[in-house]
């Protein structure tokens, strides 16, 4: 798989908290009957540890570590000021720490996400499947986004973006063009502007609607949404897609990118 190396196997344990439990068992019990609970909390505690892992063939090993590897994310993009490099509130897939040999298999697929070169990331991304989000203006040391793509040594990889609808509004006014952060990922497949909903709002609910056109929109929203709020964001997304169709100037060799509106 890709260049993954086989490395030094690791075991792996899973221990339940049943002790308390016991404890509590054992003082309502007689004390001829205490002994033989404790035995059985040991042995308990014993089946919840699964050494042997490390002896598994590695064939074995590297299915369970795959079927454990995480689903597609979307992964926020912020450039921390005080640490100098990018952050994301979304953790890196867990497997990365388990042990050396977890990391390699998922160093294989996820990549230290670089933006601009100048800084370091704590980002860690599938490009394959995961979503790039940009959700506030913090997500660029230079408040330019396009210029971020431009300079990073990704932006080849980079497959699936979103903008949060507020955020890219703001980054117009310095930009126009509305494709001037798309421009700079020849090989885009989607990209969302996304609304983020009223965060006193009530339950979700999922929408599909070709309202707007021929593509049906998928809109995750609560009932305190604006439909005026959605529409003008709908009316940036028909820019794009109108932009797409129009400009002869387009850096994708095959179909250009898919635009999306999300209420998230």
């Amino acid at each position: 798989m890709g260049n993954y190396k086989e490395t030094q196997p690791c075991a792996t344990s899973s221990r339940g908290s049943v002790g308390p439990l016991i404890q509590r068992r054992q003082q309502q019990q007689h004390p001829r009957h205490q002994h033989l609970s404790s035995s059985i909390a040991l042995e308990m505690e014993q089946s919840r540890e699964f050494t042997p892992f490390a002896s598994l063939p590695s064939e074995l090993r590297i299915k369970i570590w795959k079927a454990a590897s995480p689903g597609p994310r979307v992964v926020p993009v912020r450039f921390q000021r005080s640490l100098n490099q990018y952050v994301s509130n979304s953790p890196p897939p867990p497997l990365l720490h388990a042990c050396p040999e977890s990391r390699a298999l998922l160093l294989s697929t996820y990549t230290k996400l670089i933006l601009s070169p100048k800084y370091d990331s704590r980002v860690f991304i599938n490009f394959a499947i995961d979503i790039l989000f940009f959700d506030t203006l913090d997500c660029s040391p230079d408040g330019d986004i396009s210029l971020d793509l431009a300079k990073s040594p990704h932006r080849d990889r980079i497959l699936s973006c979103a903008i949060e609808s507020q955020v890219w509004e703001i980054l117009r006014v310095f930009k126009y063009d509305p494709l001037s952060e798309m421009r700079m990922l020849p090989n885009l497949r989607s990209m969302a502007l996304v609304m983020l909903r009223d965060h006193n709002g009530n339950a979700h609910e999922h929408i599909q609607s070709d309202r707007y056109g021929s593509q049906n929109i998928t809109i995750r929203m609560d009932s305190n949404t604006v439909e005026a709020e959605i529409m003008h964001v709908q009316g940036w997304v028909d820019i794009l897609r109108n932009d797409l169709k129009l400009s002869p100037e387009l850096p994708w060799t095959g179909s250009v990118p898919n635009v999306q509106l999300w209420l998230w």
